[in-house]
């Protein structure tokens, strides 16, 4: 993805602004600027976003240095202007979605949503670290993700190497990754893997590892890795293609549900080989082994380990079939990234983690160019299950076909929303941004509907139905999971009745489950919010009282031990006390209860809907329990002991008692009870405490302020709303996505977690959120295109839900009035029903704000309660 000079320079001298700036506010911080330094070739002349940590301590970098450092990229642009070449999918300027920030150049309506999605976006970083994602070819929610890999393999949990840029022979900062695939500033394809997760943040996955080189085989990844040029490199929905210069060979990569295709084209007067370094991911890798079957095929397996340190193993098995008849081949057998060459050897087992293995298949030495094709089937019940998920899938297809076929469904799926209007540039972040929520929870069934339970055993589903697994649930319930169910909603009651089987194989409802094992990770009961959302949303396709009797008891009870699933953290002294006292829990105790009590508040409403009064009044109490850490002398939410005192001392800066944030930035999680909040903190010093919160004149990233970049402050944009000030939500939301949400490697604010970040970009943009998801409400915001077109699917009634505003909504951020089906909206919220029956939602937007509409008490949305009331 190459940027275009003003674009280049306009970054370069706001991130000089902002060095200078966070010297000047903060002389004694530890400056973190991370760039990206220029290299003999000028296209590839970059420098990425700058991020500063304020935290006391001394310079590591004196201001000079960096100015000039910054200096230095901008004179190189201005001198040589670089990035003259632009290719498919190329970066544009980033998006302008506030007022002035462009002129009024409207685009038409959107023909083909696929080829407006660049798959290169996020794979860069951000103001919150490294985005996560990967450039490579996958289909919907599909099991493979065939994409290139730049890193090494993880060392554990969090653990990441350093590799320092230098300016001139002089070292100007340090890059820190490990593990997560692919990021745009590395320089070195190492190859390329069958499976990773969209947007995660710990290292995983990265199975049936392969790439293709010349001549000698070589063994260690040093010697057979290669340098890249952005400048030959694309990517499109279902497609990846590369050159590997030290090579010279040209790679393609396409995909379908369970398989993966390359295409490599070798140099004529080389002999061309593919290499299977097996023992290769990029998390924990435990056994592996290859059978080398004939001139064919190549079978065997992976066994790595589940992400973010869990050590709980799984399985994965591989078929490989090349399109022409190999005619030598051989494994290696070694240690430490260093094997033993065997040639004609056909088998290898790898039963140690530091043992490294792999085999190879080659060709001899052609006078002119040739083509070879690589297709592979994974399975995670068995290798028969590999081999049909190939047959089913590639059959004797071409890469071409399959590649069309791929971008085909992409396009059909991404047409579930049309959009109109707008600038070309706003188009392709919406589109980029809902093809990454379309990547996540990922099919684990076979083709023929066999998949591996949580019991260990292989159980099966019926078509069309399929099981989904890797749920990153504290992340996707807020808006990933409403997305999908109201522009997905077949996949969403099959994911639901995924996790109702989940209980039933397993015997518990998880927080993170990966490829169908508990994970633990994160807190809450995040998939209890998800289940009731899509009960609620009008899904109803899936065992609701299966699921019922799962949430009441993970809301409820402690787990049984033995077991590797966790449930609640310390829901026996939660059940005692009403809260999770911070002496007796070691991670966010706080943020623990918060996230718990949102799914209490989601479980409430769904009993309600079931007609069980009785549980309904327990969780409802349940539900109130985050207040029982809320200090009524300051209403700050603060750690608390289990002896009921409050913990000392104690600053809106700190982050002991939270989950990846400060004690100011969870302030604001109480989604299912913000009209309460607001009573309690007193109206007018909560719109005080909040617009203060997104008063933050630095460019560094502050605890006491919001933070874009995670999970937990996604709703507080929208606490407005409730607060009687809608116009500030507009304000502030558009502000959001002008200044983090752009057309570049660097477009998403932190990682996409799966999606959900994603997510976010996708509803604010259609003028929507919902920041109680099981509360039915969607929150209204101004829409950024002039129409917007929902196609909506069985089981909902409506045909169409459509939204449009007045011309150049990207100019007008504010609402002046909203009509629904040709009547007066006059409160600042619909309900999910008023979508999903299909209807008319128009905008009248302004330059300057209307503080009258959606102001009044009555236009807020719901809450769990008003003033201590049942909603």
């Amino acid at each position: 993805m190459v940027l275009n000079n003003r674009s280049m320079l306009t970054d370069a001298r706001a991130w000089l602004r902002d060095c200078i700036s966070a010297h000047s506010r903060a002389p004694h911080c530890t400056s973190r600027c991370k760039y990206r330094v220029p290299s003999r070739d000028c296209s590839r002349l970059f420098m990425t976003t700058s991020a500063f940590a304020g935290r006391p301590g001394k310079c590591d970098r004196s201001l000079v240095q960096e100015v000039l450092a910054c200096l230095w990229v901008i004179i190189g642009l201005t001198i040589f202007g670089c990035a003259t070449g632009q290719r498919a999918n190329a970066a544009q300027p980033a998006g302008t979605l506030a007022t002035g920030m462009h002129t009024a150049v409207t685009a038409g309506e959107v023909q083909s949503p696929a080829a407006m999605v660049d798959p290169f976006v996020g794979t860069g970083v951000s103001p919150g670290g490294t985005i996560n994602l990967f450039p490579g070819a996958s289909m919907p929610f599909g099991m493979v993700q065939l994409s290139p890999d730049t890193e090494y393999p993880g060392l554990g949990p969090y653990q990441y190497y350093e590799r320092f840029i230098h300016l001139n022979g002089r070292s100007i900062g340090v890059w820190s990754v490990r593990g997560l695939g692919y990021h745009y500033y590395q320089k070195f394809i190492q190859g390329f893997s069958m499976t990773h997760m969209s947007g995660a943040g710990c290292p995983n996955e990265g199975d049936v590892f392969f790439t293709a080189t010349t001549g000698t085989i070589h063994t260690q990844i040093n010697n057979f890795e290669s340098r890249y040029l952005h400048t030959k490199e694309s990517a499109s929905p279902g497609y990846y293609g590369v050159w590997l210069k030290r090579w010279h060979i040209q790679a393609q990569l396409t995909a379908t549900d369970h398989c993966g295709v390359a295409q490599f084209t070798f140099p004529a007067g080389k002999q061309a080989d593919i290499l299977i370094p097996i023992s290769h991911t990029l998390n924990y890798t435990a056994a592996s082994s290859l059978q080398i079957v004939n001139r064919h095929e190549i079978t065997g397996y992976v066994v790595n380990h589940c992400f973010c340190g869990n050590e709980q193993p799984y399985k994965v098995y591989f078929v490989m079939r090349f399109s022409k008849p190999v005619a030598a081949w051989g494994t290696w057998n070694g240690r430490e990234g260093k094997g033993t060459l065997h040639h004609g050897s056909r088998t290898v087992t790898q039963t140690q983690h530091d043992q490294w293995v792999g085999g190879y298949v080659s060709w001899p030495a052609e006078p002119q160019l040739r083509t070879i094709t690589v297709s592979i089937g994974i399975s995670y019940v068995d290798l028969a299950g590999a081999k049909n998920n190939l047959k089913q899938e590639t059959g004797h297809k071409t890469f071409q076909i399959i590649r069309r076929k791929a971008f085909r469904i992409w396009n059909q799926d991404l047409s579930v929303i049309r959009i109109t209007g707008g600038t070309t540039t706003d188009q392709k972040i919406f589109y980029t941004a809902l093809y990454h929520c379309m990547l996540m929870p990922s099919i684990f069934s076979d083709a023929d509907g066999r998949y591996l339970g949580f019991d260990g055993k292989i159980h099966h589903v019926a078509p069309p139905h399929h099981v989904y697994c890797n749920f990153s649930g504290w992340d996707i319930y807020r808006s990933e999971m409403p997305l999908l169910a109201l522009i997905a909603p077949q996949r969403m009651d099959d994911m639901c009745q995924s996790i109702v089987l989940m209980y039933r194989q397993g015997g518990w409802i998880g927080r993170w489950p990966q490829i169908n094992h508990y994970t633990n990770v994160m807190c809450g009961s995040p998939l209890t919010t998800v289940l009731c959302t899509a009960y609620l949303d009008g899904l109803h396709g899936f065992d609701i009282n299966t699921a019922w009797r799962a949430m009441f008891r993970d809301a409820t009870e402690a787990p049984p031990g033995g077991h590797p699933y966790a449930g609640e953290s310390n829901i026996r002294w939660i059940n005692k006390l009403h809260y999770d006292p911070d002496n007796l829990e070691s991670y966010g105790s706080v943020s623990q209860i918060q996230e718990d009590s949102v799914a209490y508040a989601s479980l409430y409403d769904l009993a309600r809907a079931l007609g069980k009064s009785r549980q309904a009044g327990i969780l409802y109490k349940r539900a109130l329990y985050y207040r029982n850490v809320i200090d009524r002398t300051d209403h700050d939410m603060r750690p608390r002991l289990s002896n009921g005192q409050w913990r000392k001392p104690f600053t809106l800066s700190q982050s002991h008692g939270f989950i990846e944030g400060s004690a100011a930035q969870y302030q604001w999680l109480a989604p299912c009870d913000v009209a309460w909040l607001v009573h309690a903190v007193g109206i007018a010093r909560f719109n005080h405490r909040l617009a203060d919160f997104f008063n933050n004149k630095s460019p560094v990233l502050l605890p006491e302020y919001y933070n874009p970049c995670d999970e937990y402050d996604l709703e507080a944009p929208f606490e407005f709303n409730f607060s009687g000030k809608p116009w500030k939500t507009q304000a502030i939301v558009r502000q959001i996505l002008k200044q983090y949400y752009r057309l570049s490697v660097n477009g998403l604010p932190g990682n996409d977690d799966c999606g959900e970040m994603s997510s976010w970009a996708v509803l604010t943009m259609m003028g929507l959120y919902t920041v109680d998801p099981a509360s039915r409400s969607y929150e209204l915001c101004s829409p950024v295109f002039p129409r917007i077109d929902v196609h909506l699917k069985a089981p909902f009634t409506g045909r169409n839900f459509i939204i449009t505003t007045t011309a150049h909504p990207a100019l007008t951020p504010f609402i002046q009035k909203v009509r629904f089906n040709d009547h007066d909206q006059k409160k600042n919220w619909i309900n999910v029903a008023d979508i999903t029956s299909g209807g008319h939602l128009s905008f009248t937007l302004g330059r300057t704000a209307n503080r009258k509409w959606g102001a009044a008490t009555a236009d807020a949305p719901p809450s769990l309660s008003k003033n201590g009331s049942l909603r």
